[in-house]
């Protein structure tokens, strides 16, 4: 080794040999991995560090719509101190008239039992008819500390604007406000059939495992419906959402590495042709293969030391960069320190991408006899099982590494197959353009002729670089076609299906002055009212909840209180798949009709039972029939309906949909409900579809940047081989200048190989993109394809240009070559 050592370092000495473009590629594709997963385990990491504090407590005990009774209250309490809080939605209007919905919560004197009320400077705790309010609604009303506000029948004053409080978990779509339980009281909005949660935050004392006292509560009490959240579960919906995002941009990421792992293996074929002489001298002289496949290996792996180096070095710095960015926009800022954990993964994946790719040019060029090289040949015809070995099991480990480290493994195994395929394609379309290339290759004038020629000379890249272009091209369409479509749905459609207004926490009794003030007030327009409770699913087939271990993915019915209603006769959008309607005067046994989505995941059919927790009391009703929802529709769409003669009698509200003539706007029916109804919340879906159509362009901007991240590297891959093909297509426009080719005639040969080229891989590209996408949005979304085709117009006539224009200025060294000095090089 320590010879391999010392003529490694004399061969450096020499040049790098095309381990420039290696250093590149992998420092990208490696600092890509390293930054998304970074900013996802620095986020996990930082609300599992803060779990305690952003719940409030070390366990949450919350149920739908009704309190503890003496002997839950009495069995919380025995577990630790106890802190109890209300929540439910509520309108805010400013003496100025404007109106802001928001999430009241009631704080009792021991609240937040962990974590941190931070208000404003000045500010102060709410007591009596005194509220705080979140900074959001403070400005939208224009708020201050001083300021009055009505909430409910009530009128208070701000006490302070909250910057931080500890929350449930994921993102609200309206801002807090806080008041004691007496100021809730005086709001006069808890009234029966009210859709409140109550909330219990326990602190238990040290060595207390806050998974097991919560499921100990559920199997103690299963009627009364409760959830819990312990604080190794905090910040569920923001953990979902970020795994979610990480998940897309790890797949895009490990595209960008397949590419740069191309783009490796070009440039350690160069510097296996680079070293030729070199091997050949070193062999005549009687040097080992052990030796040499030392020197080349020592060589390679020093580049590729500092290119994961480097690709590290900017994964380490993007959680702080994403905690500057993204922090104030998450319930809590990523943790600024380096994930070591995601950075030893994205090095091994640097690890075993650079061995699968550089392994078989080095092996070549070392098993390759010294004649051959001294030829200059840089490979020859033989292939050993030994050299293809050790590549395909790295890139396997590669693959695993992938899937195994996935929060959800499936995801992650469908990607890297998509990925694969999409490579193979690319691979196909490559071998049939020099298929094409060699039998066209006299047709048309000498210029043309040349042109296609050169997509299949010995050595071409042709087919690396169709993976390598086409790969992250059919990434980039997919993606942007799935975005366009789903911002023309929210943009388009949305708008003249969806209702303007939600309204929930109607007295059933108010219902005819409901009527009479949208009459007034917004004349003309489609008010639709149902009857609404909320509820726990407490058991399946008689199995309680707390006992079925792990739930199934799609399962989301079990999680937490479900919207509930009864109904006599079919919603509209509703198609029953299985079992039969009840008739409309129906008066049996308990039956429901349920979400065939939600059967399938818990593998129900009609004849079983769900129970359902309301206002604490069991109900086990069996499945009547599966209705397929069309959830596009923006109505009142209800995974769980019951049949009537069951919630009849229960105390219940009603909710609304308002949907205004065409150009009308509801600002007046507002404005009377706050007056009139005040117990009524008004939910704008316009505000709802903004604030999603937001997050949505972020969404949409974070890939677009990943695949552009993945098509540099393409074109990084593109340049390296043209260079890397320099010394041929050096000789080969030499000989054309000296039997009287002018510069044009010259450019444009190499003008029409890439033009070719780039058209060819751009066109299937944008093909396969646009299939995938179709595929994705009909099977993930049910949304019709609707892209902006000028902009995916102007994206491929893009990518032909910048592929021709990459590579013609990689070749520009070769262009401008003078004959005489070429000739003395050659």
């Amino acid at each position: 080794m320590s010879e391999a050592w010392r003529l490694a370092r004399r061969d450096l000495r020499g040049g790098l040999g095309g381990l420039g473009l290696l250093w590149l590629c992998l420092a990208i594709a490696v600092a890509a991995i390293a930054s998304v997963t970074s900013i996802a385990s620095s986020i996990d990491s930082a609300i599992a560090s803060n779990g305690r504090n952003l719940i409030g407590g070390d366990l949450v005990v919350r149920s739908a719509q009704h309190d503890a009774s003496p002997r839950e209250l009495a069995a919380l309490t025995a577990q630790g101190r106890a802190s109890k809080s209300v929540t439910l939605r509520a309108m805010a209007v400013a003496p100025g008239g404007k109106i802001g919905l928001a999430e009241l919560s009631s704080i009792d004197a021991a609240w937040p039992l962990a974590g941190r009320l931070d208000l404003a400077p000045g500010g102060t705790r709410p007591t009596g008819r005194e509220v705080a309010v979140g900074r959001e609604l403070a400005e939208r009303l224009d708020l201050k500390r001083g300021s009055a506000v009505r909430v409910g029948y009530a009128r208070f004053t701000v006490s302070g604007i909250i910057d931080k409080m500890p929350a449930m978990s994921g993102f609200a779509f309206s801002p807090p406000i806080l008041v004691d339980e007496a100021g809730l009281a005086a709001t006069g909005l808890v009234q029966p059939g009210s859709l409140t949660t109550t909330s219990y935050r326990l602190i238990l004392p040290p060595g207390r495992d806050p998974q097991a006292v919560g499921k100990a509560f559920q199997a103690r009490f299963p009627d009364g419906g409760w959830s819990v959240t312990d604080r190794n579960d905090a910040g569920q919906g923001t953990r979902r959402f970020v795994e979610r995002v990480a998940e897309m941009l790890l797949l895009v990421a490990l595209a960008a590495l397949a590419i740069g792992g191309l783009g490796i293996a070009s440039a350690a074929a160069a510097f296996a042709a680079s070293r030729r002489a070199t091997v050949a001298t070193l062999k005549l002289l009687g040097a080992g293969r052990r030796s040499l496949a030392g020197m080349l290996a020592i060589e390679v792996a020093l580049i590729a030391a500092l290119a994961i180096l480097a690709g590290l070095a900017v994964g380490a710095a993007a959680p702080a960069l994403a905690a500057h960015v993204i922090g104030s926009s998450l319930p809590i800022a990523p943790d600024p320190s380096p994930q070591w954990g995601a950075l030893a993964e994205a090095a091994l994946f640097g690890l075993l991408v650079t061995v699968g790719a550089a392994w078989g040019p080095l092996a070549a060029a070392v098993e390759t006899r010294p004649a051959s090289l001294l030829r200059g040949e840089v490979s020859d015809a033989t292939t050993t099982a030994r050299r293809w070995f050790v590549p395909v099991l790295a890139l396997l480990g590669a693959a695993v590494l992938a899937v195994a480290s996935a929060r959800d493994p499936t995801i992650s195994a469908v990607g890297v197959a998509a990925i694969l395929i999409l490579g193979l394609l690319f691979a196909a379309i490559g071998w049939l353009v020099r298929l094409a290339a060699r039998r066209l290759r006299h047709r048309g004038g000498p210029i043309a002729r040349l042109g296609i020629a050169a997509l299949d000379r010995p050595g071409a890249a042709t087919v690396r670089l169709s993976v390598a272009l086409g790969l992250g091209l059919a990434l980039l369409v997919t993606l942007a076609s799935v975005a366009q479509s789903l911002l023309a749905e929210i943009d388009n459609d949305l708008p003249a299906r969806a209702p303007a207004l939600f309204l929930i926490d109607i007295p059933a009794a108010q219902e005819a002055d409901l009527r009479t003030l949208a009459a007034a007030t917004a004349p003309g327009a489609e008010l639709r009212l149902v009857p609404s409770l909320r509820g726990p699913v407490t058991a399946v087939k008689g199995v309680p909840v707390a006992e079925l271990g792990q739930v199934p993915e799609g399962a989301w019915v079990l999680k937490g209180d479900r919207g509930l209603t009864f109904a006599r006769d079919l919603p509209v959008g509703n198609r029953i798949v299985a079992g039969q309607w009840w008739p409309s005067d129906y008066r049996g046994p308990p039956l429901i009709s349920l979400d065939v989505d939600a059967a399938k995941a818990l593998k129900l059919k009609v004849g079983d039972t769900l129970t359902i927790s309301i206002l604490g009391r069991p109900i086990e009703a069996r499945i009547g029939s599966l209705r397929e929802i069309d959830w596009r529709s923006m109505g009142f769409n209800f995974a769980i309906i019951f049949a009537p003669g069951t919630l009849e009698q229960a105390p219940f509200t009603l909710m609304a949909t308002v949907s205004p003539k065409s150009g009308a706007k509801t600002d007046l029916l507002e404005q009377a409900l706050a007056a009139k109804l005040p117990m009524v919340s008004a939910i704008r879906v316009a505000d709802v579809v903004a604030q999603v159509r937001t997050l949505l362009v972020a969404l949409a901007g974070a890939v677009r940047v990943a695949t552009g991240v993945a098509l540099l590297l393409g074109v990084i891959v593109l340049a390296g081989a043209v260079v890397a093909t320099r010394r041929s297509r050096a000789r080969d426009l030499v000989l054309l200048k000296l039997v009287g080719a002018t510069r044009g005639q010259v450019l444009a040969t190499q003008a029409i190989e890439f033009a070719l080229l780039g058209t060819v891989v751009t066109l299937s590209a944008f093909a396969a993109g646009i299939a995938a996408a179709r595929l994705l949005l009909g099977a993930s979304f049910d949304l019709p394809f609707r892209p902006d085709w000028p902009s995916l117009a102007a994206l491929a006539l893009g990518a032909v240009v910048v592929t021709v224009g990459a590579a013609l200025l990689a070749a520009l060294p070769a262009l401008t070559a003078r004959p005489a000095a070429a000739l003395r090089a050659l």
